[in-house]
């Protein structure tokens, strides 16, 4: 049974609703010890003096505000309860907005709320219910670990969901600290209808078991190898990018989705010309013969366009990519062996849709 990190009262005008905070997410990292080499012994750290060297308990730490020159103004725990603005126990919704106001940039942790308490449920769901029908969500403040959170209180569909925000002060002017973003790019015309194809191809209805994380999957693997005594080398090498024609890997990338919307003509492309009146079966034959030839050059191309975007992956992309493909061995191929290997199987059959990854 999940434990609350805290629990006090959402309110809304004059109905107080108890409340407990839980998380709603899950670390999966790996995590390692570090071991003094060589052996099994634990690394350990110790907060000490930095001028005796001697070890300090944590009842005799205090904060410290560095004003520079070696001057401090110190500060208590205690003193900062006594500053934090409002009560501590109340999430109070000062307004409601629409969700898509909100940039997603601004939000940072979620969490759950549950009611606490008999009688709790009722006010409860009425909150959740009328938040869903009207599309708004709440905005409110919450002081968690003597720090004040903007937060924003929205309906799930069992549950209220609370995220924690980045205050606008908090969040950067991207015009102001990227100096590489385009200025003046406009697209129109053929490469945009081509960029708007392939993202029409490779839509998806959002389904988040589609997505894994194929890093942690490969620390497993990792582990379990070296658990079992093989050796394991890694290639290093450094992503680079593969658009040299911009308009061919669009193409390329259309293509290889082998939707029906890269069957689709695409606006401004140059129509086939009409066979000329009067010509005789020859002629026919020959157009015939022309456009064969046409298409095994096609063919021949989006090849050539599909083993160029293999060879611009890492090793690490095409191991996933082979795995995707059950690909026998593998794991002891190396890069060029990989591109041959994954060309070949996908030039054998139809591309299908997956489950997407990432990492």
């Amino acid at each position: 049974m999940a434990r609350s990190m805290w629990s006090g009262f959402l309110s809304f005008g004059l109905v107080s609703v108890p409340v407990g905070l839980y998380t709603a997410t899950a670390d999966q990292t790996i995590h390692f010890h570090q071991l003094h080499q060589g052996t099994s012994n634990r690394i350990r750290y110790k907060k000490v003096d930095e001028v005796t060297g001697e070890e300090v308990a944590t009842a005799d730490i205090v904060n410290g505000f560095d004003l520079g020159g070696g001057e401090y103004v110190v500060v208590t725990r205690e003193e900062l309860k006594e500053v934090a603005p409002g009560k501590s126990e109340t999430i109070e919704i000062s307004d409601f907005v629409d969700l898509d106001r909100i940039d997603p940039v601004h939000f940072r942790q979620t969490y759950y709320l549950a009611p606490r308490g008999k009688g709790a449920d009722r006010a409860y769901a009425l909150l959740r219910q009328a938040m869903r029908e009207t599309g708004k969500v709440g905005i409110a403040t919450l002081i968690l670990r003597d720090k004040e959170h903007l937060v924003a209180v929205r309906p799930g569909e069992d549950v209220l969901i609370l995220e924690t925000m980045y205050f606008a002060d908090e969040i950067r002017t991207p015009t102001e600290e990227l100096e590489s973003l385009p200025k003046d790019a406009v697209f129109e015309g053929r490469e945009l209808e081509v960029a708007k194809k392939l993202v029409e191809s490779l839509t998806v209805d959002w389904s988040p078991g589609d997505y894994h994380n194929t890093y942690r999957a490969r620390v497993e693997e990792l582990i379990e190898r070296k658990r079992e005594g093989q050796s394991v080398v890694f290639e290093s090498e450094r992503p680079r990018s593969n658009v040299i024609d911009l308009m061919a890997a669009l193409e390329a990338s259309v293509a290889r989705t082998g939707t029906r919307a890269a069957a689709a003509p695409v606006p401004g492309a140059a129509a086939q010309p009409a066979l000329p009146a009067g010509k005789g079966k020859q002629s026919g034959h020959a157009q015939a013969g022309h456009a064969q030839a046409g298409f095994a050059q096609a063919g021949h191309a989006q090849a050539g366009f599909a083993q160029a975007g293999l060879a611009a992956m890492t090793k690490a992309a095409l191991l996933d990519r082979a795995a995707e493909l059950d690909l026998p061995g593998r794991s002891k191929m190396s890069k060029p062996e990989l591109i041959q290997a994954i060309t070949a199987i996908t030039d054998a059959s139809p591309p299908k849709r997956r489950g997407r990854k990432i990492s």
